[in-house]
């Protein structure tokens, strides 16, 4: 991992330098200047240290997005907290009802 560790690092911030293009965007075209927070998913957002970056460049609070939080299981998968950050899609697929668009 420690080898792995700085290529990591330079591609969490070429995505911030994205993401902060989007942002000023954002603040140039939006009604208000201000974001207060961000809500990460994906297998990205579960990269060692890039939540922890993303909050220190934007001062905003970020959390992990959970689309199991207002789903019911009869049996919670032991792993469900490690599969939520990758899941959101496959959720969002799942509660489609036929004819949806």
């Amino acid at each position: 991992f420690d080898d792995v560790r700085p290529v990591l690092q330079a591609v969490t911030e070429n995505v911030l330098l994205e993401m902060q293009k989007t942002f000023d965007f954002y603040k140039a075209t939006a009604g208000s200047d201000r974001i207060d927070r961000v809500v990460l998913s994906g297998g990205a957002a579960a990269v060692d240290g890039f939540a922890d970056a993303l909050a220190e460049r934007f001062g905003v609070h970020v959390s992990m997005f959970d689309p199991f939080r207002q789903i019911d299981f009869t049996q919670t998968p032991a792993n469900a907290a490690e599969l939520a950050v990758t899941s959101a899609v496959a959720v969002g697929l799942a509660l489609r009802k036929a004819g949806d668009r």
